[in-house]
């Protein structure tokens, strides 16, 4: 008997695997969706929990522009405070015209693979140079899906069959079709919304079906799921305010059944349910069911998931966000000033963190119909590419109920599979979180390409005057260093203190080398596009030619920890304010009085002073030049003391990573470069992207006659981007200048209040001559 303690036993193993597998998301506000090259392109992250809450687990965030052939175009890594960051790409004119997908992800959903990443279309425009991003799929191509629901169809059951026709990229088609058998007609099925519809079939034991389907003057043959002549079928109803599941079986053996319902992390509904000749009916309450995307999943009574579909409850405790212009038509070169209010539904003034961003729409650069609002509660919970996202959350009624419902039967996607929920074990993550910053993976390589074995120190240094190091002990020949954050292209020093010669140290690629099933359309250049293209492309060199100091204005951020990891040193010596020597020996000897220079065995060691003994460490401490280990103290002792600005002395023992050093001796050059120190000749040197720096959007003021009547062309389609909006006690502002280009102008806000609320809004106003 399918027993209560079955149905506990379900719902404590969801439970322990939800704990043990946390959920982020990644969510992209881009300033628009068409640019030219030389233009750059702004993006603010938003990263979340599974229930949509700003996520405190990642601090750095993953962005990439990809082709529709899966290569990369470009690449950066942005840091994270909070659940928020933000970054740009300047566009290079190496590159083609043509669609491609804007792609982000933390290391930590790596862990759940690339279907979890946000993507997103964007277009790029570059008249110099033909198209190089070729259509992956057919556009004249018609696909048909069809979906029985609750995953299988199964005979002498009346079943509910979804289905959806679209083009190659997922734009759904009108079309008709009949379901035969044989020769027989069984029944007829037309398109509604977005390419999407459903019939009833009860298919018999013996018989095969296929539909014969009219789109666009062509005929489609398709043939419809095999049957199973023993299964579970599930048909949920709305109900006015509740929803009727009714559940069905013909395995005679089958007394019971689960339903088992979550909306993301969150169990609303688990009961057990007798079978009366093989059926049952439960009737949930709406106001049960969570907001967004419920699973809803039957269970037969050996635990097994044998029916499973989703449900979409559109949500309404949404972040409300609104904002007043001055005047809804405006002049170029004038100012706008928009006020903004945010509330909760009860419109109680609420905090907020957001975006927001003023472009140019026209039939080049569509009003963007993807938000924050729709990706977090939609978007990121089912399967692929959604037509028009928007629609589901403005829309109302029974129509839109159906539609959104064909949507879930068609597009399902489950983040996780039931058997390793089932299974309660605890999870083994090839990636971890990075909580503090760079986490950077590597191998030991013996001459042979085989992995070198365990317990060999690494080290890991990003030289410079504010260096960064990190230490590592291999692991069947695998190193990992918890770096922390650095800005801008750097030079990586990874090396070891091996006597061996013959080994190699490769570093991993921090991105991500998998790629989503996902497709962009090909951009149609038609030739009525041609003077806007002419103009975004002006756009794109204008501020390289009349502002290119503001173009590249980049910043530091303000909470970047130039301390070096040992924090405050016990003693540090500034070389110029002593007489110079000759050498690094009588440097040493005479005035750094913390290290005691000996000579054993015909070679160079350190002894640091050990302040809680008052005496000197029996043993060797870490030395540094600029960062980089040194395990041949000779060498220190052959430079330029001349190029030595400063020597820092840690006089305690010192832990990092699971090494403990016997005190530091940290040397630091003028220019961060060395001073001239050889590095051994295994040490491995490459080139490594640390996070971007953030580059300050450039607006220009027009408060003068003589701004006003400047000759200086001001040819942007952007007119404002602002990562960091922040609402306080529910008000906000903000203002800007129109460009010398008129036409409309679309206002998008969007961010997430203190309280976890999301929230978009848009607005446009027009700019005229």
């Amino acid at each position: 008997m399918f027993s209560q303690e079955k149905t506990s036993s379900i719902q404590q193993n969801f439970e322990t695997f939800i704990n043990n597998n946390y959920l982020e998301k990644v969510f992209l506000h881009t300033d628009k969706t068409v640019y030219a090259t030389g233009e750059t392109l702004w993006f603010k992250a938003y990263i979340t929990d599974a229930a949509n809450n700003f996520s405190l687990l990642s601090k750095i965030c993953y962005v990439e522009i990809i082709t529709a052939d899966k290569k990369v175009l470009l690449q950066g890594k942005i840091g994270i405070d909070s659940g928020r960051g933000n970054g740009s790409f300047l566009l290079p004119s190496s590159i083609g015209s043509g669609s491609y997908l804007l792609r982000a992800y933390t290391n930590w959903m790596k862990n759940f693979g690339p279907n979890a990443f946000f993507e997103q279309a964007i277009t790029i425009i570059n008249p110099n140079k033909k198209p190089d991003v070729k259509s992956i799929n057919n556009p004249d191509s018609i696909v048909v899906g069809f979906f029985p629901e609750g995953g299988q169809l199964v005979n002498g059951l009346d079943n509910n069959i979804a289905f959806k026709i679209t083009d190659a990229y997922g734009k759904g088609l009108k079309a008709k079709g009949i379901i035969v058998s044989g020769k027989d007609t069984i029944t007829t099925f037309e398109t509604e919304n977005f390419g999407m519809g459903r019939f009833s079939l009860y298919p018999q034991n013996g018989k095969s079906y296929h539909a014969i389907i009219q789109c666009n003057n062509s005929t489609v043959v398709k043939g419809l799921p095999n049957q199973l002549n023993n299964g579970w079928i599930i048909k949920v109803k709305n109900e006015n305010d509740a929803l009727s599941i009714h559940i069905a079986s013909n395995i005679e053996s089958e007394q019971y059944a689960f339903l088992f319902i979550h909306t993301g992390n969150t169990v609303k509904k688990a009961v057990m349910l007798p079978l009366n000749n093989g059926k049952s009916t439960a009737y949930i309450d709406k106001s049960e069911l969570g907001e967004g995307v419920s699973e809803i999943t039957v269970f037969n009574e050996k635990k097994q998931p044998v029916c499973q579909r989703l449900y979409f409850k559109k949500p309404e405790n949404v972040m409300q966000i609104k904002f007043e212009k001055n005047q809804d038509d405006y002049k170029v070169r004038n100012k706008v000033t928009i006020n903004v209010t945010t509330t909760d539904t009860a419109h109680n003034a609420i905090n907020a963190d957001m975006s927001v961003a003023v472009y140019l729409t026209d039939s080049l650069q569509p009003e963007q119909t993807s938000n924050l609002l729709n990706y977090l509660w939609l978007n990121s919970e089912i399967k692929g590419e959604i037509e028009s996202p928007d629609y589901y959350f403005k829309n109302s009624g029974a129509e839109a109920e159906r539609d959104a419902d064909n949507l879930m039967l068609t597009q399902g996607w489950r983040r996780f599979k039931w058997e390793d929920v089932l299974k309660n074990s605890t999870p083994s993550f090839a990636f971890l979180p990075e909580h503090e910053g760079d986490i950077i993976t590597g191998r030991l390589v013996s001459g042979n390409k085989e992995l070198l074995g365990t317990g060999t120190p690494v080290y890991l240094s990003v030289p410079g005057k504010s260096f960064k190091f990190s230490n590592s002990i291999s692991s069947s020949g695998r190193i990992r260093f918890n770096v922390e954050k650095f800005y801008g292209s750097n030079q990586l020093i990874v090396q070891t203190n091996l006597p061996d010669s013959n080994y190699r140290i490769l570093i991993d690629n921090p991105f991500f080398e998998q790629f989503s099933d996902n497709y962009v359309r090909p951009f149609n250049f038609a030739s009525q596009l041609s003077d806007k293209i002419l103009l975004r492309t002006i756009a794109g060199q204008v501020p390289e030619i009349y502002y290119p100091e503001k173009n590249e204005h980049i910043i530091l951020p303000q909470d970047y920890d130039t301390t070096p990891f040992y924090g405050n040193p016990f003693k540090s010596y500034y070389l110029d304010d002593y007489t110079r020597f000759h050498t690094m020996e009588e440097v040493m000897k005479e005035y750094v009085k913390e290290v005691h220079l000996k000579k054993r065995n015909k070679s160079f060691q350190f002894e640091v002073f050990n302040e809680a003994d008052v005496g000197y460490f029996n043993g060797e401490p870490l030395t540094l030049i600029d960062g980089v280990p040194v395990f041949n103290i000779s060498k220190i002792l052959d430079l330029d003391p001349l190029k030595i600005k400063r020597i820092d002395i840690t006089a305690s023992n010192f832990v990092k990573g699971n090494e403990q050093y016997k005190g530091i001796v940290s040397y630091a050059t003028y220019d961060g470069n060395l001073g001239g120190y050889q590095l051994d000749p295994n040490s491995l040197v490459i080139e490594y992207e640390g996070l971007q720096y953030e580059r300050e959007f450039y607006c220009p003021t027009y408060e003068t006659t003589q701004q006003i009547q400047s000759r200086l062309p001001d040819y942007r389609n952007v007119l404002h981007w602002s990562p960091c909006l922040k609402s306080k006690k529910g008000t906000a502002a903000f203002s800007f200048y129109t460009s010398d280009i008129s036409g409309k102008y679309i206002i998008i806000i969007q961010g997430i209040s203190e309280s976890g609320l999301a929230g978009s809004a848009t607005s446009s106003f027009q700019v005229s001559r």
